[in-house]
């Protein structure tokens, strides 16, 4: 199968859900070791006017809408007027955002919760693991708490390394400690940005480091539940008790691997998915022209998956990133392996 499916123009599109990116800026105040969005040219601000465009073309649909970049809170007011016209228009979207974490005040704060914007905020692994890779770790602590103090519930976004791996279940303690967080996510490395660019400095996880830490993390989070009576949620383990109980299940990973997912830089330019702005045939097109391509991210299936016990409740790996990153010769890639590891913890904890 050809790995984009240009599909229908936007115009003809049946008006399902979508996933619109707002890429409020590329300026960020950190310089994590692997970011994916670390070697674009770009160090631009998104204006009024190109977000506006954007929601306008998508006005019938219902629509996600999450502020991402870059540092999205770098352009705060942007944030504010893109909520302000959906509200005054009426659209019918909700928001979310994934931040550093770093610009978080008191003010800010104050109005993320009365915007009603769901949260996530990266984070590494406890502060010795987050500094080494992502840095500014007192600014993040003190950003959660400014949450925290508003009652704003958060989840914490994790990328999977060889530096951080074995370190996940001090996190899951570390997330306790916090007292806002209510869960935490795992996003596997990719060989893009300046982890393509400097492979020496931050590298993957094995499967096994990736197996061991996951089953550890379930631990440590079933601990101190049993302590405490406070749930830390592993997304992955969640996920996955989710898919084993819904048959059929849909087989779709993400709106980008089904041509419902726009990717909106500043200069308008639009892409299905945050790791490939640097793919010029991933592009589909500048929301100045009044249309776009649909573009589904296309994914080949090993042939192992046919057989796997959990094949008809997978979504498989994370599409883009299985592209980026392929399988570095090995029979199964670490999607597969986190996938898998967690389908196998879910039914054995049911």
């Amino acid at each position: 199968m050809n790995q984009i499916d240009k599909g229908k123009e936007l115009l003809t599109m049946v008006k399902e859900k979508v996933l619109i990116v707002l890429w409020t800026t590329s300026r960020c105040n950190l310089a994590c070791k692997y970011c994916y969005a670390g070697s674009t040219h770009l160090k631009a601000d998104m204006d009024f006017e190109i977000a506006a465009q954007t929601l306008d073309l998508f006005s019938d649909h219902t629509m996600k809408i999450q502020f991402a970049g870059g540092e999205p809170l770098l352009n705060y007011p942007l944030i504010c007027q893109v909520v302000d016209y959906v509200n005054t228009k009426k659209y019918n979207a909700s928001f979310r955002m994934q931040t550093n974490g770093t610009g978080i005040t008191p003010e800010i704060a104050a109005g993320l919760k009365k915007m009603k914007i769901a949260l996530g905020v990266s984070l590494d692994g406890p502060p010795e693991v987050n500094e080494f890779s992502r840095g500014k770790t007192r600014e993040v602590i003190a950003g959660i708490g400014c949450l925290a103090d508003e009652g704003i519930k958060i989840n914490l976004n994790s990328v999977v390394t060889s530096h951080s791996v074995m370190q996940l279940p001090k996190l899951v303690n570390f997330a306790y400690y916090l007292g806002n967080v209510g869960g935490i996510g795992l996003d596997l490395l990719r060989d893009a940005g300046r982890a393509r660019d400097n492979p020496e400095s931050i590298k993957k996880a094995t499967p096994e480091q990736l197996q061991k830490a996951l089953k550890e993390m379930v631990e440590a989070a079933r601990e101190l539940y049993e302590l405490t009576g406070k749930k830390i949620v592993i997304r992955e383990i969640h996920e996955a008790r989710q898919r084993l109980k819904t048959s059929p299940c849909s087989k779709a990973y993400c709106y980008a691997s089904c041509g419902r997912s726009y990717v909106v830089l500043p200069d308008g330019d639009v892409y299905p998915c945050g790791s490939l702005i640097d793919q010029p045939e991933y592009y589909m097109g500048n929301v100045n022209e009044k249309k776009l391509k649909s573009i589904a991210i296309g994914k080949t299936e090993p042939e192992t998956c046919k057989t796997c016990e959990f094949y008809a409740f997978c979504p498989g790996g994370c599409p883009s990133r299985l592209l980026i990153n392929g399988n570095d010769g090995e029979d199964l890639s670490l999607d597969c392996v986190l996938k898998k590891t967690a389908f196998e913890m879910a039914r054995k904890n049911s």
